[in-house]
């Protein structure tokens, strides 16, 4: 269990002995990096002679000459176009760079953050196996934040561990200055899609390839390929992740450990940004200038908080490949590595993220007072008797299901009260939610004009009017700290769901059959491998069962004879059945919106259409829907559900299960065809899902002024 790993092992505070020494002796003194790849000196390889083992490499070779045939060009051309493909994706570590930017980071994260703690154990545990092993490691942080690279450079520094090949966005390469700088502490750069250009792909491979063979330091790349607005886990992208297997399978090395880092913020400095992305603002461009401008997170020290950097077991990708199967690709060199075992080592990367978030108390709050919400709008938490109560009810419900509440304090002397804990947790929040002159607890405005016509001009989805962006904003922006809960909640919820929240016996088959319909068209949203094999069915099976022993044993559900099962404690059922209602309702109106689609309609199916139509049917259910008549006006009715990326998961899931097709036109743009019997029977089957509605609108929330300055505009911050 994660908790009872956590607890059992030595946790510090990284910022604890930077606050009490010189941040210039720390970063200059003597030190010899451990490598974790522990080559021979004959293979381990200077970057000049990386670049011309991938020049040389007969698959790029191949591609030179394939692409000068085709282009009816010389070779030579080609490969001066190779060289520079090369040279600008190249790291080029420097431990000099290294040891300055280290100075100014840790004078930055003092002051940004109370603490970064990480379980020292781990660390430790870690770099013992490298020291006797010869296996190629791949650090796989999640990604929540800009500063994951940061922080964990900032970590394998303070460790004396050699700083990784870190996989960056070509964003960055741009950036004046900056990009020059990441690529000295060991960036690498790549584009965001390239399947379709021969040469790059080919050269990428090679290059990564040889960085897994040659290079005596590790490699780092996110796994889920993009920051995580929502804060809680993406679905893997399999891309970089294929090419280091495909390395495995030819022998290259003899394994692959793959190091996760959970890393967990008690408020990231991009909070507020992440949530009007959600709604379809735009994020800002990656600039120096825009780097400058974000150091005014600088201003009020400490004001983010803590973060918790939790480092898992290391996971081998031998584990995931057969005997056969690597004895087949020394009898056939040219064979790839099937998709479904990248998959489910990439999946398996995701899961160990999940079970190693440490949930802070601010994520249960922002859960309770989602709750508290919607069955007691007109009476919110007041004071902290009746919040500290439910706390500790909370606190012990996540535990059940297996989540770690809590990091122990690194000062075995710091036991604070509940009382205080809420506080401090409260406390980097309190331009979100604060307690009013009556002691309520409460929301604050946090919206500001988008900047007029030109910044509705670039909103991706629908312009959502004013009055809806005033309250979805600090919804949203609370939510995100809600959802990392649901790590451990979303299966116990998916059963709630089915199971239903009121006094009714339901056949056990039927709500069986409701959770594997709901844990399909969830699957993408929460990162979860999508059912296609009879193995996966029976894994499901397996959840149920556990998940069903796990209410039963808390006395949650009863069942009656064996094969009827109904709920028995409502406060569990209710803030389960709450916290997954925006995911179905985002489900049910996109399939709804898609089923009613006029495909003679000159408006094509398009992401961009879909997002558009999809956002403006919900913000008009939320803004007039008042439920209660069993209608289409019962959906929808969380702001949460107006986030486009519930809608951009609801397509990918629908394109896995074939219900929506992509398919080129003659402007070569991505338009979708639906097939309106599978969504017809979507719908039809979350209609009749049992669904008990919260008492409370969102739209009836009485929200305390904005604590912001009034030249703290969203135009300004994009």
């Amino acid at each position: 269990m994660a908790e009872e790993r956590w607890s059992s092992e030595t946790v510090v505070d990284l910022l604890a002995a930077r606050r009490r020494g010189s941040d210039v002796s720390w970063a200059s003194r003597a030190m010899d990096p451990l490598s974790p790849h522990q080559l021979p000196p004959e293979s381990r390889y200077s970057r000049d002679e990386i670049l011309r083992t991938v020049l040389n490499d007969p698959k790029v070779r191949s591609a030179i000459s394939s692409l000068a045939a085709a282009r009816r060009v010389d070779v030579q051309t080609v490969l001066h176009e190779a060289r520079a493909i090369v040279h600008e994706m190249a790291g080029k570590a420097r431990l000099a760079t290294v040891r300055w930017i280290g100075v100014l980071v840790s004078k930055a994260l003092k002051r940004i953050f109370v603490s970064v703690y990480v379980n020292e154990t781990a660390v430790f545990r870690i770099k013992r196996q490298m020291r006797l092993s010869q296996v190629q490691y791949v650090y796989a942080p999640t990604h929540r934040s800009y500063l994951d690279f940061v922080l964990m450079s900032y970590l394998l520094f303070s460790y004396d561990m050699a700083l990784p090949n870190v996989a960056s966005g070509m964003d960055f390469y741009r950036m004046c200055v900056v990009g020059e700088l990441l690529r000295h502490t060991g960036a690498f750069y790549m584009r965001r899609s390239f399947s379709s250009d021969l040469l790059y792909k080919s050269v990428f491979a090679s290059y990564v390839a040889a960085l897994v063979r040659h290079s005596d330091r590790a490699i780092e790349f996110f796994i889920e390929g993009t920051r995580s607005r929502s804060l809680k886990s993406l679905s893997p992208k399999f891309g970089l992740l294929s090419t280091v297997l495909d390395v495995l399978l030819e022998g290259g090395v003899p394994d692959v450990y793959v190091v996760p880092v959970a890393l967990n913020y008690e408020r990231p400095p991009e909070e507020l940004l992440f949530a009007y992305e959600l709604l379809g603002v735009p994020k800002p461009t990656e600039t120096t200038a825009g780097l400058f401008r974000s150091l005014s997170i600088l201003r009020e020290p400490s004001a983010y908080g803590s973060v918790v950097v939790n480092v898992g077991e290391p996971l081998s990708a031998c584990r995931f490949l057969t005997v056969r199967r690597r004895r087949e690709s020394v009898l056939s060199p040219g064979a790839r590595l099937p998709a479904s075992v990248t998959e489910r080592f990439a999946y398996a990367i995701v899961d160990s993220h999940k079970r190693n978030t440490i949930l802070v108390p601010f994520n249960l709050i922002a859960l309770l007072f989602n709750e508290r919400s919607q069955t007691c709008p007109h009476h919110p938490y007041t004071g902290t008797d009746r919040l500290i109560s439910d706390y500790l009810w909370c606190e012990r419900l996540l535990r059940v299901f297996g989540a770690t509440v809590r990091p122990r304090s690194a000062e075995s002397r710091d036991h604070p009260s509940t009382e205080t804990l809420l506080r401090r947790a409260l406390r980097p929040h309190q331009e979100l939610i604060a307690f009013d002159a009556s002691h309520a607890l409460r929301l604050r405005e946090r919206h500001r004009t988008t900047g007029g016509a030109t910044a509705v001009a670039r909103v991706k989805g629908h312009a959502l009017s004013e009055t809806t962006m005033r309250i979805a904003v600090p919804v949203l922006n609370l939510s995100i700290y809600l959802n990392p809960t649901l790590a451990f909640l979303m299966e116990p919820a998916v059963l709630a769901v089915a199971i239903g929240n009121d006094d009714h016996d339901v056949p056990l088959g039927i709500a069986f059959e409701r959770y594997v319909f709901l844990r399909t068209l969830l699957s993408t949203e929460f990162a979860m491998p999508f059912p296609t094999t009879t193995d996966d069915e029976s894994g499901i099976r397996a959840e149920w069962e556990r998940v069903f022993r796990l209410l039963s044993e808390r006395d949650c559900i009863s069942v009656r004879d064996g094969a009827y099962v109904r709920r028995k404690d409502f406060k569990v059922f209710s803030l389960l059945c709450h916290v997954l209602l925006p995911f179905v309702d985002a489900i049910y109106v996109t399939c709804l919106a898609l089923f009613e689609w006029d495909e003679t309609d000159d408006e094509m199916m398009t992401t961009e259409t879909i997002l558009v139509r999809v956002q403006r049917r919900m913000e008009r259910l939320f803004l007039e829907g008042r439920g209660g008549g069993g209608g289409d006006d019962d959906w929808g009715r969380h702001p949460y559900s107006l986030s486009l990326d519930l809608i951009r998961t609801t397509m990918s899931n629908l394109t896995k299960q074939g219900v929506l097709a992509p398919c080129e036109n003659r402007q070569r743009r991505h338009v979708y065809r639906a097939d309106k019997v599978g969504l017809a029977s979507i719908v039809g089957r979350l209609r009749d899902l049992p669904l008990q509605r919260p008492v409370g609108l969102y739209l009836e929330a009485v929200l305390l002024p904005a604590s912001l300055p009034a030249s703290s505009l969203v135009s300004a911050k994009l």
